[in-house]
Parts: C-alpha cells; sequence; structure tokens
C-alpha cells in the first residue's frame, strides 16, 4: 500500500472514532457509489478500493493503477461545491437504508429520506444546465455524536466550473458519476 506523500488526501484519517471499525465498514460501502474527488493533485478518481492502513488510524484510498482511463486530470477545487448534505447510516433512526439528510425550506430543519430516493430529488431540482454530480472528499468523513454513527458529507461537481475541460470530457464525468449512482439505487434495492 504505498501512497504518494504528494496525495495526502488519500489518507483518511479515523481519529475521534471510537469504534473504527464501524467508520471502515461505513466508507467501504462507498467505493463503487461515488467518486473521490483530490485536490492536492486536481483529480477525480472514479475507481478506487479503500483499504485500512496499518495501525488502523486511517483508511488509504487506493486508485486503481491499472484503470487510468477511469482518472480525470485538471479538475479544479473551486469546481467542488459543498451541498451541506449528509449521507447517513439507517441504523441512525433505526433503519436499514442509507439515509441522505439536508436542511429544508426557510426553517433549515433537517430532513431526511432513503439515499437513492434523496439523491434522485436533488437530481431532479438542479437540473440538465448544471446537474446534480455528488462526490467525496477526504474532509468528508464525520462522526455523529450521539450515536458514534460515521456520517458522509456530499460534496458535488460543477460542471459549469470545467470550463478548461473538452465538452467531452466534461460529458464522460457526468456519465461516470451517473452510472455510479445507478448502481447505488441497485444496491439499494
Amino acid at each position: 500500500m504505498n501512497v504518494s506523500s504528494t496525495n495526502s488526501d488519500l489518507i483518511w484519517k479515523l481519529a475521534g472514532f471510537n469504534y473504527p471499525e464501524q467508520a471502515v465498514s461505513f466508507l467501504k460501502r462507498f467505493e463503487s457509489s461515488f467518486c473521490v474527488f483530490s485536490r492536492t493533485v486536481s483529480q477525480l478518481y472514479s475507481n478506487y478500493e479503500m483499504q485500512r492502513a496499518p495501525g488502523n488510524k486511517s483508511v488509504v484510498v487506493l486508485p486503481n493503477p491499472f484503470a487510468h482511463h477511469d482518472n480525470y486530470n485538471d479538475i479544479p477545487e473551486e469546481a467542488i461545491l459543498p451541498t451541506g448534505m449528509i449521507v447517513s447510516p439507517g441504523e441512525i433512526r433505526g433503519e436499514q437504508d442509507w439515509l441522505l439528510c439536508y436542511r429544508d425550506g426557510p426553517s433549515r430543519r433537517w430532513k431526511g429520506m432513503e439515499l437513492a430516493q434523496g439523491l434522485a430529488k436533488f437530481h431532479n431540482k438542479y437540473g440538465a444546465d448544471d446537474p446534480f454530480l455528488p462526490v467525496l472528499m477526504n474532509t468528508d468523513l464525520r462522526k455523529c455524536s450521539r450515536k458514534e454513527q460515521p456520517l458522509m458529507h456530499l460534496h458535488r461537481i460543477s460542471l459549469k466550473k470545467l470550463e478548461q475541460l473538452s465538452e467531452l470530457q466534461r460529458k464522460d464525468i457526468q456519465l461516470t458519476i451517473n452510472d455510479k449512482l445507478k448502481r447505488l439505487g441497485r444496491l439499494m434495492a
């Protein structure tokens, strides 16, 4: 497991988790469903594996070394936007499915719904001009203080902010993320 020190974004720390094995299990469930963005090398990875590092204090995102075509280069950090949405295990509410939690309306109260349903809702809300394309970043792993459960904040990539990429490259990123989300829908069914 050799991750270059120049890409520290691929090492996700588990500090603060009393049950790191729970966080690792939670993280591994994202491998086939979301792309990971690294700001230090301006890359988006769609084909990777998450492995626990020796010492159990972190998880390392390992891009598939045989799938360079699944990495997207020259992605500016400005194109990655926070959503304020959180993915949580359903156990937080005593349910099986993952939940997508978000603040709704003027009251800004937290709402939650089944993850695939929530992602579809925001996909429709954003529309075709600047679609909802969720991605993960190193700083997105959080902990629910009350229940000791891991949480994942979602970012999204804005195709409008990828002016330096060709239309073909932007379309490829969109198709890749949408394919991963479809896979997530099948996993959740």
